[in-house]
């Protein structure tokens, strides 16, 4: 039995089919039964189990061979203490794996992880890696994962709208974007086949490094909007439209912090770029698949 938490969410999601589909026992960990009904149907067996209800996930984690751990959401927009947030759910994860007497986890981290602050949100996925791996006995693989090509999805609107991919990155600066599908079929083989001992750390830096100012000419050809072009905003910019959206003081420093670590170099990748560390979804992929088909769908919903 392979238990998957976060299992509504994209990346448990991905590696619950995954592991389904190659014929293994999983047992489903979320929130809502309901929103793991899909899943279900699959096969796998469904526990509703907060995530701060140590005693819920330690049952659900009996008997595992091996969990793989996310800490979901990355972040909730109008939360006063995120950081606060991270640590309860990690300290209840970390509980309930103890208690339950496994010994193999595959856990969701972030690029940046090595750092202890300094890094908005990952700081708190930091302090995951520190507590969970200070479990004796436990053999723990962190994926510390890069950009998720998924956040180029909140951008569809305003794209449409104004013709502007607007972010606080640096235009030209490399990125790691990667898929959360990929992530997540990556913890299923991981969890399934791989063979590490102790605690590990593997990146996963998505299919090539990409810029925004790339992913918004791949935008740009894949929707036909010729004069689509990358907008970098100020941080005090970006913090001042993330408080008006009504994102919580917390939650909009942290998210400027992100910015800031990544543009001055400090949340970067540390490994090699080979065929372990890269995925295989490509920018064109993911806009064609994913981000292309809302755009113009808000177009024909405009339209009607």
């Amino acid at each position: 039995m392979l238990v998957i938490t976060g299992a509504s969410g994209r990346t448990g999601r991905a590696a619950a089919a995954r592991l389904l589909a190659q014929g293994h026992a999983v047992r489903a960990v979320g929130r809502s039964a309901r929103r793991l009904a899909d899943l279900a149907e699959r096969g796998a067996e469904v526990w509703e189990a907060d995530q701060t209800d140590t005693a819920a996930l330690t049952a659900a984690f009996r008997g595992a061979h091996g969990i793989y751990a996310v800490i979901q959401p990355n972040y909730i927009a109008d939360h006063p203490d995120f950081g606060a947030f991270q640590d309860q759910v990690s300290a209840s994860l970390t509980e309930a794996i103890t208690a339950s007497g496994v010994t193999r986890v595959v856990g969701l981290s972030s690029w940046g992880a090595q750092h202890a602050a300094g890094t908005g949100p990952v700081a708190g996925l930091h302090r995951f890696e520190q507590r969970l791996s200070a479990v004796p006995g436990l053999d723990t693989l962190w994926l510390r994962a890069g950009y998720f090509m998924e956040n180029l999805l909140d951008h569809v609107e305003v794209v449409r709208e104004t013709h502007r991919l607007r972010a606080p990155f640096d235009p030209d600066l490399p990125l790691p974007f990667v898929s959360t599908r990929d992530i997540g079929v990556r913890a299923a083989e991981e969890l399934a086949d791989g063979t590490w001992r102790g605690t590990e750390v593997l990146e996963l830096q998505g299919e090539r490094d990409v810029s925004m100012r790339e992913a918004t000419d791949v935008i740009a050809k894949m929707t036909g909007a010729a004069d689509l072009a990358y907008e970098q905003i100020g941080l005090a910019a970006f913090h001042a439209e993330l408080r008006e959206k009504g994102v919580s003081a917390n939650v909009a420093d942290m998210m400027a912090e992100v910015g800031k670590a990544i543009n001055l170099r400090l949340t970067r990748m540390q490994q090699p770029r080979t065929a372990r560390t890269s995925t295989p979804t490509s920018i064109e992929r993911f806009v064609d698949e994913e981000f292309a088909p809302r755009y113009r769908a808000l177009g024909s919903a405009g339209g009607a």
